[in-house]
């Protein structure tokens, strides 16, 4: 087998192509999803690959896909903004169209008038749509009715599939889930998991071989690090394979975790920052090794005040992500930022 020396991992954009790995349950129940243009909720954990899940599906879709990444929304302006954006994009024969260009009227007669040519010039060509809206928690929560404004321009618009995308699952349930308070009568849910264990070790060793590196082991620790998580996993090979290709060849996962701690300092930083003191102490514990925050030891040690104050700061943690709850205890998500608080905080 000859070697490549190149990098064969990517991080930080959707994955695509051969380094994509299928998931043919979950995108079975997508296709049955465009099939009957039934609306679609995508959940799951950050990096959990709902995003390049759902690109690869849109890229063997017979129609026309429009991707919206919201995750830079601020309000209504930046949304009609971003949708104006996508659609000259997506449709280029409509760049020079007034209502794509036009500063005259306000936000909401704007996202009338484009969503309005948008439906209106998929029907007349007789093409399929399906609109992407990614990272939807951010718009759901806006002081501005942005949600209202998406809700009222296409909830009656059935001959278009849409797909939300969120790892906030709590939201969207309560978006789109609620009896009485729908976008439409019926949406589909669909959570995703972690890659598979097996796949995963197949894929590394794979790509690993190819570059000469043949340490049999590696698959299996990187794996054991990352839990399957799929974004983390190709961030960590990725680093893997910068050390190797840079000359090298020993201690290769701990010069990884340097690298990669070296380069989310400031995220970290800033995540953290961003905690409240409940939220700090109680990760503290975690990273100790403490799975049950709310058992009084926990609470006393690590200075959470009481039952109901450990209880809720662990189900807002949940709700946002930061945590998993097996084995009948909490952990931390990201094992990345757990080695980051641990080097922090001189936790052995």
């Amino acid at each position: 087998m000859s070697k490549i020396y190149s990098n064969p991992f990517v991080w930080g954009v959707p994955v695509t192509g051969s380094r994509y790995l299928t998931r043919p349950v979950e995108e079975e129940q997508i296709h049955s999803c465009i099939e009957k243009k039934q609306p679609l909720v995508l959940t799951g954990y950050r990096g959990s690959g709902k995003t390049s899940m759902m690109q690869a599906v849109a890229s063997k879709f017979h129609g026309v896909s429009m991707y919206l990444d919201l995750g830079f929304v601020v309000g209504e302006e930046s949304t009609i903004n971003l949708l104006k954006q996508q659609i000259k994009v997506t449709f280029p024969e409509l760049k020079d169209d007034a209502r794509l260009n036009s500063n005259t009227t306000g936000e909401a007669e704007a996202f009338a008038s484009v969503s309005q040519l948008l439906f209106d010039h998929i029907k007349d060509k007789d093409k399929k749509l399906m609109i992407i809206w990614d990272e939807f928690q951010h718009v759901i929560k806006l002081k501005e009715d942005v949600l209202g404004l998406i809700k009222k321009n296409i909830a009656g618009r059935r001959d278009v599939m849409h797909v939300f995308i969120s790892h906030r699952e709590d939201q969207m349930q309560q978006t789109f889930g609620v009896k009485g308070d729908r976008f439409f009568p019926k949406t589909q849910f669909l959570h995703l998991e972690n890659l598979g264990r097996e796949a995963i070790k197949s894929y590394l060793t794979k790509n690993f071989r190819q570059m000469g590196l043949t340490d049999f082991d590696l698959p299996e620790s990187i794996i054991n690090f990352t839990n399957c998580q799929p974004c983390l996993t190709q961030k960590f090979a990725h680093a893997i394979a910068r050390c190797w290709l840079e000359g090298t060849t020993t201690r290769l996962m701990e010069r990884a975790s340097k690298k990669l701690l070296d380069e989310e300092d400031t995220s970290f930083a800033r995540w953290w920052d961003g905690f409240g003191v409940n939220e700090k102490r109680l990760f503290l514990g975690l990273a100790n090794g403490y799975s049950r925050p709310t058992e009084l030891g926990f609470i006393d040690q690590f200075g959470l005040s009481a039952t109901s104050t450990a209880h809720n700061t662990v189900l807002k943690l949940l709700r946002e992500g930061w945590l998993v709850n097996r084995d009948e205890g909490y952990y931390i998500y990201d094992p990345l930022f757990l080695l980051w608080l641990k080097n922090r905080n001189n936790i052995t």
